[in-house]
């Protein structure tokens, strides 16, 4: 059996916030049971029996604006399609506007066993400069809704880098989450999309966006705060909690299903506009919910595009995604499937990147320090050059 992750897209919310060009739709009730039928349908057009399920992925979206129920029987039949590992992690992305102590308890008796909640920020005029719909005191009283369902693997999504946000701002969310004891953070920093309503708000001077030197002192304050409050990270935005005393000694509270994105493992997106990659083919699905339902009614897949990558450009995804790692890109991994040293790859262009600080080599491999996770993208374009 060949495991892979399967993540379901839920297009729907309650508000479209205003940084957010996710697939997502306001509304729209009335779409709730087709699309679920259909999601349930294109899982059966593409499943291959030969696969085992290790992950399970609900985001969105907001998928807590369905009933819990709906999103039980969408479990229920996942199991009854597919395979899946009996230890399999299942996450379910939720807005702390959307759920309550009865709904969450539903969730973990359907087997949800990862909650992860879009917090944001731990300061309510930030909240509101985003469009959410939430307070930070909705999100404290559903971290302890969740824990009272038993929930014992909760992740916090927290944005930096926000209109206004000074660092002793951010200093302060990161206090304000660590003191909720999630078993997980995630710190992104804000992207201003384009053709979103924050895009026109910052070209309009509405708002002001921090400095990058701002923005570049608020991630060291996330490698700095997180780990001396029992945070590790192991990728550019994640940390995870490590075992407190009496937790079991495998206890890992790392994200098992972005684990598989970033080692390049295979994964299976079912839903609107959702991305696949399984042994060297990607295809992503229709982005129009009509054009969607339609598709699959008519016993169609719902696919608009579809690629299959040459070893060169499978090489430099995973290798892209593998320096997103605090380990750094697996050389036994790489070297297995593609039959050449990860040093013969990279070549030279390792050395002026170790002299100037922005990666470091530990256990056969490369990984980026800090400095280097500051510039990523520049580092990795140099790096990466040859196979782009």
């Amino acid at each position: 059996m060949r495991p892979i992750g399967l993540y379901l897209h839920i297009p729907f919310c309650r508000r479209k916030c205003l940084y957010c060009d996710f697939c997502s739709f306001p509304g729209r009730t009335g779409d709730y049971h087709r699309y679920l039928e259909a999601l349930k349908q294109e899982l059966r057009q593409r499943w291959n029996p030969q696969w085992q399920v290790a992950t399970i992925y609900i985001g969105g979206g907001t998928p807590t604006v369905l009933p819990p129920s709906a999103l039980a029987g969408l479990l229920r039949v996942i199991k009854t399609v597919a395979r899946v590992e009996p230890q399999a992690e299942v996450t379910v992305e939720a807005n702390p506007g959307t759920v309550d102590g009865p709904g969450l308890a539903r969730l973990r008796a359907a087997g949800v066993n990862r909650l992860s909640l879009g917090a944001q920020s731990g300061a309510d005029r930030f909240l509101k400069v985003l469009g959410r719909i939430h307070t930070t005191a909705d999100v404290e009283n559903t971290v302890a809704l969740a824990r009272r369902a038993g929930f014992a693997n909760i992740n916090l999504d927290l944005i930096y880098g926000l209109p206004g946000e000074t660092l002793d701002d951010w200093r302060q969310t990161l206090r304000w989450a660590i003191a909720l004891a999630p078993d997980h953070l995630s710190c992104y920093g804000l992207q201003v999309e384009p053709g979103t309503p924050l895009q026109a708000m910052v070209r309009a001077g509405r708002v002001r966006l921090p400095t990058d030197d701002e923005v570049s002192a608020m991630f060291m304050a996330n490698v700095r705060i997180l780990p001396a409050a029992g945070y590790e990270q192991y990728e550019i935005a994640n940390f995870a909690r490590r075992p407190r005393a009496g937790e079991a000694a495998d206890g890992d509270y790392r994200c098992r299903h972005n684990l598989i994105y970033w080692r390049y493992q295979d994964y299976l997106g079912l839903g609107l506009a959702a991305a696949s990659t399984v042994a060297g083919r990607r295809w992503v699905n229709l982005s129009s919910l009509e054009a969607y339902l339609s598709a699959v009614a008519a016993g169609t897949v719902p696919t608009a595009t579809v690629e299959t990558l040459t070893p060169r450009q499978a090489m430099a995804e995973m290798l892209m995604l593998g320096f997103r790692l605090t380990t750094g890109p697996d050389p036994d991994d790489f070297a297995r499937r593609w039959g050449v040293p990860l040093d013969q790859v990279l070549g030279e262009r390792v050395q002026p990147l170790l002299s100037g600080g922005f990666l470091q080599k530990a256990a056969g491999t490369y990984r980026l320090t800090p400095r280097g996770m500051l510039l990523s993208n520049q580092v990795l374009a140099n790096l990466l050059a040859p196979l782009l």
